[in-house]
């Protein structure tokens, strides 16, 4: 047969985009998206990749989230605290949703190549309320290609393999020196790009000169800028002869990712003067204050003391005194009020449902604390949660129930045979589905200032009738 030529061309980075929208397709109201900062790089610049969900749904809580390792790349995530949704809304496609930062994360790519990137996959729950147990869904981003090129050819011996900006600052603390003292020669690069995988340089000191492996330290800061800072090097030096010395210059060369070409940082040579040692060292000499002998000439006469004498009168003594049965008395009555005091804690104690029912309005009002805070800012999610939270948390504490079984029937059950029990039930778990038909959905029917004042005056009712 005839021979069959095939021509392959290079790939683009479009299949990743084509995955993401068929992503998206799959589920419009929740999906995730991979977004780098550039589709190409050389070895060793920094590319951000940001991980970003996007959701319809009112109600969400996120179960897992897996973000795959980059194979051929050292990555660092940006730290963002807890992931929490934006407060804006995107239009993707004429549709508005909330959008949440999953993770921001840099990569510096370690060879060149193709890298692939993602996908990220997310399981949630959504519209899980109250009444209802939610659906599980899961959404999964498309994949994207890094295109990593080698640095270019022609790179200078003392070249680092760093790619970005750099700066080098080289300084000593003394240039005037005794043989066998210590020099401190400091080394402190910054910029931005891996810091963290910069090497100490290499000294070339004179014979003369003997080094320490050098102490490193960090200032990095890693966020969406990319990783900024500087790494420091501090080596310990000790010349062992007199004379005057030269330490030779510093050179490093790293790429310049702006300027796209190779840039070299030098430092100018320093001289030391080396003066002679001091040799053997006397150590210091300890003197003795002078000391007067006594001579004993008899035994009969006892030494005549001389000098400044406290005397008591005869009878005058601690002994049998007020203060000295006082003090005997004292870490006995001391004793007793302390184990008085733990027999009383420890009988509360064993009663947990007692301290329980103790506690419950504390918490209470210091959740109510919160929701007024939130009452104040206007921050209407933050409301709603903390006062559903400070309700909940009370009945269970106040009726010694799991926050789980705080239903109609349970809490009226526990209220016992009170006259209002019927009455304050209604209270509370009106106030309860009140509060989660305003989380979960767009409108309030009731001013939040109202709920508010209604939760103070429940507590307070509840607090001044003992439970049966």
């Amino acid at each position: 047969t005839d021979p069959i030529t095939v021509e392959v061309v290079a790939g683009t980075s479009e299949s990743g985009d084509r995955a993401q929208q068929q992503a998206q397709q799959r589920n419009a109201d929740l999906f995730v998206t991979l977004d780098l900062s550039r589709r190409s790089a050389v070895v060793g610049q920094q590319v951000l990749a940001t991980y970003t969900l996007y959701s319809r749904y009112p109600n969400l809580e996120l179960s897992k989230v897996d973000i795959p390792a980059v194979a051929g790349a050292w990555t660092e995530n940006v730290d963002l605290g807890d992931m929490r949704w934006e407060d804006r809304l995107a239009t993707v496609n004429g549709l508005q949703y909330r959008v949440a930062i999953l993770r921001k994360q840099l990569l510096f790519p370690q060879k060149p190549g193709r890298l692939t990137i993602g996908p990220a996959t997310v399981e949630c729950l959504v519209n899980r309320t109250f009444f209802n147990r939610g659906s599980r869904l899961e959404a999964t981003s498309g994949t994207s290609v890094l295109d990593v090129a080698a640095l270019p050819s022609g790179a200078p011996a003392d070249q680092s393999g760093f790619a970005g900006r750099l700066e080098m600052d080289v300084s000593v603390d003394r240039t005037q020196v005794k043989a066998n003292e210590a020099i401190e020669l400091t080394i402190k690069f910054t910029g931005s790009g891996n810091l963290k995988l910069l090497d100490a340089p290499d000294l070339d000191l004179p014979q003369d000169f003997e080094v320490y492996d050098p102490e490193t330290t960090d200032r990095i800061t890693v966020n969406a800028a990319g990783m900024t800072g500087g790494r420091t090097f501090r080596y310990l030096i000790i010349p062992r002869h007199e004379g005057t010395y030269e330490l030779p210059a510093i050179e490093l060369s790293y790429f310049d990712v702006e300027k796209g070409a190779y840039r070299s940082l030098s430092a100018d040579p320093i001289t030391v003067e080396v003066a002679p040692g001091d040799g053997t060292s006397e150590g210091p000499s300890v003197r003795r204050p002078d000391q007067r002998r006594l001579e004993v000439l008899d035994s009969d006469i006892r030494y005549i003391r001389t000098g400044d004498l406290e005397l008591n009168p005869h009878g005058d003594r601690f002994l049998g005194s007020a203060a000295f049965w006082a003090g005997i008395g004292s870490p006995v009555l001391v004793l007793l009020a302390f184990l008085a005091w733990r027999r009383r804690h420890q009988r509360r104690s064993a009663d947990a449902s007692g301290m329980r029912r103790r506690k419950a309005e504390k918490v209470a009002r210091q959740r109510l604390k919160e929701a007024s805070g939130a009452l104040d800012r206007n921050d209407r999610s933050a409301f709603y949660e903390a006062l559903h939270r400070a309700m909940t948390t009370y009945l269970a504490g106040k009726l010694d129930i799991p926050e789980a079984r705080v239903e109609r029937a349970t809490v009226q059950e526990r209220l016992g045979d009170r006259p209002d029990a019927a009455a304050l039930t209604d209270r509370a778990m009106t106030l309860i589905e009140a509060c989660e038909l305003a989380r979960f959905a767009p409108v309030e029917d009731r001013p939040r200032k109202e709920l508010y004042e209604q939760a103070l005056h429940l507590v307070r009712d509840l607090e001044e009738t003992p439970l049966a």
